[in-house]
């Protein structure tokens, strides 16, 4: 590995000087200085202005000389307090000139800015000092995130923990005894565990060497000066902190302090994200065996050049072996307490202590998925991570719309809370900027809109809508509709109802089941004849003296055993109610933001125009928000009789959540993935159908799906008790479903549109392995 010996140049310095006077114009007093690999030499002008001419080693890579120069440069531009090191340029304007060294190697010459003052390593560092350390640190780190250059992205560097692996080797130089144990257990895990981590993390041009010989003190105790920058390049932020943590933990008695102090510090200019924050810990235990490793091979190979570092004998490593007893939790939790993170739980409890508590706090009724349920603490795309560690594959969870976690979601999030969060009794851009993203994916009069929570309080809203507007009381529903939590709208959920109570003013109507409903795929007509239930409702409203305000539906027919869109049903069951003088509602929490493909909305699979359209959950990918959408006609009459006010509907941050997942759905293509996923997993599930005897049905559009399970596929006997064993199973598998219908016999699949088709490879793979155990 380049660099592991120590082999700086050894030029004449009376040569160094006269070199330094012909191109620079330099002249003055010249001492030799240390370097590791370089050969420095400071020059000290009459007027006192001092200089470090540099000689390069004959082996740098002659672009890490432009990348350090130009970094250099960039910092003295965009953060010109920085104290870092300024380039001189040569008499012809260059920045870098070529001396030829007695034995003919020619070598690059550049002169910076001498940085006066005392190395820190001769000074007493308190954690006041670390605390500026940690956030010049930061400061440095945001003045090169604007830079790159191709010759930091390609190093083989000595100093980059990254290549541990190479140097690890070299433990066997320790001999048997606690220094080699330990370097080759940090080293191992780091290699194994820590390091595949690395590659989502933020990454730029760092320094990454910051450390006691590189920093450069004033008299009274500030921070004079951070130089050599021969050891940047471009790699994960968090290794810049991480690095100097290692350096600057050298007294076992203050290691908790020092990480508190220069974290702390650090965070406060550039916040630690917490997949960083939790590496920490690994990332500096990393870097202190860096010096013992580098240091066993030197005393092996050159014992007789000069090497800095061996001045500390063992020290570092009983830091080290300090450190690992304080362990990984603890330093973690420290970090992340500093950061303003919520610390990580030492010990996980039980699922068994975990639905004690719940139980007693709130209620014995769980509500849970999957026995025993799951306690879930990561998700990330269209994967969910256990407390354990497991993985598993979502393909049930419709709040995470376009991933969980997505990190231009959480970036607006994130955003919008640091700067603002109020309500709409304030003016602002943003939630009008939304409702006019939101309108102009709608037909029709679809134009104005109410701001509330949840689904279920947009469904409520629409339903006073409804009944203002139409003077009326009643309202129809799917059976086992599900469309909310509130009273008003329990009534039009049939599916939570568990005495199967309709109330008097609710009439329900029959699904258009082509699978096993009274009329089958291929019966002529079959929309007209389903909604023909639509007569019998309004007739039996209409002997109860009402007539319809409303009739709600989704349009994925979800509960309904995700029903596939019937031709001409919706339209002519719309056509019915609005006869009867009812407004219809379009229920898009399930079905919308392109969930069924093609469209963006699930309405448009059925060809109609509601009157009113409701959002939920899936428009904020979890950050609660729900929208009302309707006519200016509607929204007149209902605020001519209500004053209606949401104190957190349409927030600042609700709607940064709004515009970012409309900003993903347009960006990714994500309305054509789901058709086009869909299409594939929805054949895929049919194809097991030759092998597995109980799937009787497969169904759905887009990726809303549904696998209907028999026993016995001439007379339909539903097969709830496979179901439920099924959805087990496939979480054993490590993919997540649900189950749904009135008869509990079909396999819900609704993952997030971000689904990919090997994602769907997955999934079909483990349910027929599922299948075949049953």
């Amino acid at each position: 590995m380049k660099f592991l010996r120590a082999n700086a140049p050894r030029l004449p310095i009376d040569q160094i000087a006269a070199f330094a006077a012909e191109q620079y114009g330099l002249v003055g007093e010249v001492t030799a200085l240390y370097s590791e690999r370089d050969q420095n030499v400071r020059l000290r002008e009459k007027s006192g202005a001092a200089w470090v001419l540099k000689v390069a080693s004959a082996e740098e890579d002659p672009g890490i000389i432009a990348c350090q120069i130009e970094t250099m440069q960039h910092i003295a531009r965009v953060d010109p307090g920085l104290p870092v090191p300024r380039v001189r340029l040569a008499k012809d304007g260059t920045a870098t000139r070529h001396i030829t060294a007695p034995d003919g190697t020619q070598h690059v010459f550049y002169v910076l800015s001498y940085l006066d003052g005392e190395i820190a390593e001769r000074s007493a560092i308190d954690h006041k000092l670390h605390a500026r350390i940690g956030e010049m640190l930061a400061r440095l780190g945001r003045a090169m995130r604007g830079l790159f250059h191709p010759a930091a992205g390609q190093r083989d560097l000595l100093w980059d923990v990254r290549m541990l692996d190479r140097l690890l080797p070299h433990a066997e130089l320790f001999g048997a005894g606690w220094q080699r144990d330990l370097v080759i257990g940090i080293g191992t895990h780091f290699v194994n565990e820590v390091r595949p981590k690395l590659a989502p993390l933020r990454a730029q041009l760092i320094h990454g060497d910051v450390h006691e010989h590189n920093l450069i003190l004033s008299p009274d105790g500030g921070i004079a000066g951070i130089i050599d920058f021969g050891d940047m390049f471009h790699g994960p932020l968090v290794i810049d902190i991480a690095d100097a943590l290692g350096d600057f933990l050298t007294d076992a008695k203050t290691i908790e302090g020092t990480i508190r102090a220069m974290v702390g510090a650090y965070n406060k200019v550039t916040p630690l994200e917490e997949d960083e924050a939790d590496l920490i810990f690994d990332l500096t235990s990393a870097r202190m065996i860096l010096t013992p490793l580098i240091n066993a091979f030197r005393a092996a190979q050159t014992p007789d050049e000069p090497n800095y570092m061996a001045q500390y004998g063992d020290a570092p490593l009983r830091v080290l072996e300090a450190l690992q007893k304080i362990g990984r939790d603890k330093v973690t939790n420290l970090v992340r307490e500093t950061c303003g993170l919520p610390r990580r739980a030492t010990s996980l409890p039980s699922i068994e202590n975990l639905i004690a508590r719940r139980k007693k706090l709130m209620g014995s009724r769980l509500y849970v998925f999957y026995d025993p349920p799951l306690h879930m603490v990561k998700g990330e795309g269209v994967w969910l991570t256990a407390a354990d560690g497991k993985r598993y594959l979502d393909c049930y969870n419709n709040v995470p719309h376009v991933g969980h976690c997505h990190p231009h979601v959480v970036a607006a999030l994130t955003r919008q809370i640091k700067t603002l969060n109020t309500n709409t009794r304030y003016l602002g851009e943003q939630v009008l900027e939304y409702s006019e993203r939101l309108t102009a994916t709608l037909p029709g009069k679809l134009s104005v809109c109410a701001f509330v929570n949840s689904g279920s309080e947009a469904n409520d809203i629409a339903w006073r809508m409804a009944t203002t507007y139409t003077r009326a009381a009643g309202g129809i529903t799917m059976d086992f509709a599900y469309h909310g939590i509130t009273e008003a709208i329990d009534a039009f959920s049939p599916s939570g109802n568990h005495a199967n109570k309709v109330p008097p003013h609710m009439r329900t109507l029959t699904p258009p089941d082509g699978y096993r409903g009274q009329y089958r795929h291929g019966t002529n007509d079959m929309g007209r004849l389903y909604a023909a239930d639509a007569d019998k409702a309004i007739a039996s409203l209409a002997e109860a003296g009402m007539k319809p305000a409303a009739f709600m539906i989704d349009s994925a027919l979800m509960t309904n055993g995700v029903l596939e869109p019937v031709p001409g049903y919706v339209a002519e069951v719309f056509r019915k109610v609005r006869a009867a003088g009812g407004l219809c509602i379009g229920d898009e929490v399930q079905s919308g933001f392109g969930r069924m493909g093609t469209h963006m909305w699930g309405h448009q699979h059925h060809e109609v125009v509601p009157d009113i359209v409701t959002i939920g959950k899936p428009a904020g990918n979890g950050h609660p928000l729900g929208v009302v959408i309707t006519t200016p006609e509607i929204m007149e009459a209902f605020l001519k009789e209500y004053s209606f006010f949401s104190t957190f509907g349409g927030n600042n941050v609700s709607c940064a959540a709004g515009l970012a997942v409309l900003d993903v759905i347009e960006r990714e293509g994500l309305i054509e993935n789901s058709r086009v996923v869909g299409d594939y997993f929805k054949a895929a599930l049919k194809g097991l159908m030759a092998k597995h005897d109980l799937i009787g049905d497969v169904r759905g559009t887009g990726l809303a799906l549904g696998v209907e399970l028999v026993t016995d596929r001439k007379t339909l006997a539903p097969a709830a008790t496979q179901t439920k064993r099924l959805t087990n199973l496939m979480r054993d598998e490590g993919v997540l479903i649900g189950s749904e219908g009135i008869l509990g016999n079909v396999l819900k699949i609704r993952p997030p549109i971000v689904f990919s088709k090997e994602n769907v490879d997955f999934a079909v793979a483990a349910l027929d392995r599922a299948l075949g155990k049953i």
